[in-house]
């Protein structure tokens, strides 16, 4: 498994030195250690109740906590956790993490901890179908990821093929990448319901909530799981701080609109408000208009509910724009994982950070670290290219696979540095699977 270094090649856990709070109270209660912080300037006796925050570790949490001394850094404390109490250190990692990321929340450690050396272990998961559509996407969004991960961090390949053994391109793709893979059900071959139904086509939209169920088995609960569609390579380094650290959406143009599917021209108007489907539903929670990349907890995932929700709405939805005159509709996987938080009352952000929502394709430039979404092509609506001023269509590759292609030529026809960049990608994927 790839496990490089985070991005800007710094380690955080080298580098951040916690330290206690002045102030803390701790109360022994049998074999617990209960913490307490006052969160205003005043003194402990004279603070309002509510500005306090409380926090009970267990005896592994407050090992760490007597560590947190300004003198240890991370990285010396799961040194020193490891000797002392003979556990595996990448198990160790992620829970020391956990444990500190909780203590600065509560106000307990001084100072200001960068984000990044807190954020819990993730797991990228992308659901794919075993075709050569699939092939070169899901080499391009390895080689994309390669060396760019924290330590802990994992991309996590699910594949949609009924549990059949994968193709050999497929399982070459996964061994020179040392990636894992799970295979699951195609529902893209039972629920013809995306937008090319008239003609008999199938997409692999339910597939990516099937991704995201077969996923939850291999995670621990207080993971993260980042849902990625395949059509995405992460531009340059990995940006580490726009990544959140529970459960979040990005904003979505499609999802934002008041009219669900009414941002195709074809439709006029037509569709379904999702807060008055949430409302007929009997939740009164407002609907956060975001979608595609979706960050959830593991519990989160975990829940068959949950995930049970995801696929409801996403069917409903389709149904529901038919019979409110869209003439285009599509799976509706893209809301339906807010749709299933706010009906399982879990709480979610609504991501405003420019690198992670879904693109316009219409950038000259970008920022490093950006999940670049090629999604879009010249028999689009807008009649675009995936990148600014370009005429490459994915879909030309629907049957053929682009590693086979002339990529010198298509990177000297590129355009922007981020379709450079992605041609660059795409040549390095077909060196390194000597294709």
């Amino acid at each position: 498994m790839n496990q490089g270094v985070v991005a800007g090649g710094v380690d955080q856990l080298t580098t951040y030195l916690p330290e206690q709070a002045a102030g803390v109270r701790s109360f022994n209660v049998g074999d617990e250690l209960i913490l307490i912080a006052s969160q205003s300037n005043v003194p402990f006796e004279n603070a309002d109740a509510a500005a306090v925050q409380a926090l009970t570790l267990n005896s592994s949490g407050r090992a760490i906590w007597e560590l947190c001394d300004g003198s240890h850094t991370l990285a010396q404390i799961i040194n020193l956790l490891t000797a002392n109490f003979a556990v595996d250190k990448e198990l160790l990692i992620p829970q020391v993490q956990q444990i500190i990321a909780e203590l600065a929340r509560n106000g307990l450690l001084s100072g200001s901890p960068t984000r990044s050396c807190l954020r819990r272990p993730m797991t990228f998961v992308t659901g794919i179908e075993d075709k050569p559509y699939f092939w070169w996407q899901v080499a391009i969004f390895l080689e994309s990821f390669r060396g760019k991960l924290p330590r802990g961090w994992r991309v996590l390949v699910v594949v949609s093929n009924n549990h059949r053994p994968v193709s050999d391109p497929l399982a070459a793709i996964f061994d020179r990448y040392q990636t894992d893979y799970l295979t699951a059900t195609n529902y893209a071959e039972t629920h013809k319901l995306d937008i090319g139904w008239r003609g008999g086509e199938h997409h692999a939209a339910l597939n990516r909530i099937e991704a995201l169920a077969v996923a939850s088995k291999v995670v621990n609960e207080s993971d993260m799981i980042c849902l990625l569609d395949t059509d995405i390579f992460v531009y340059s380094d990995l940006n580490l701080d726009i990544i959140p650290n529970h459960c979040a959406v990005p904003r979505n143009w499609h999802i934002e609109s008041p009219v669900f599917f009414s941002t195709v021209d074809a439709n006029k108007g037509h569709g379904v408000d999702l807060q008055k489907l949430l409302q007929a539903m009997g939740f009164g929670d407002e609907f956060k208009p975001g979608g595609v990349n979706v960050f959830v907890s593991g519990a989160v995932a975990k829940s068959e509910k949950f995930i049970a929700d995801c696929f409801r709405f996403s069917q409903a939805l389709f149904l529901l724009g038919r019979a409110a005159g869209a003439d285009i509709t599509w799976m509706a996987e893209m809301p339906c994982f807010a749709l299933a938080m706010v009906s399982n009352g879990v709480d979610y952000d609504l991501l405003e950070d420019e690198e992670i929502l879904v693109s316009s394709c219409d950038e000259k430039s970008l920022r490093p670290g950006t999940f670049y979404h090629y999604y879009s092509d010249p028999r689009d609506p807008a009649g675009r290219g995936a990148f600014h001023g370009s005429t490459w269509c994915k879909q030309d590759h629907r049957e053929f696979d682009l590693l086979q292609s002339d990529l010198v030529s298509l990177a000297e026809n590129a355009v922007t540095d981020h379709e450079r960049y992605f041609f660059q990608l795409a040549k390095f994927a077909k060196d390194r699977l000597d294709v």
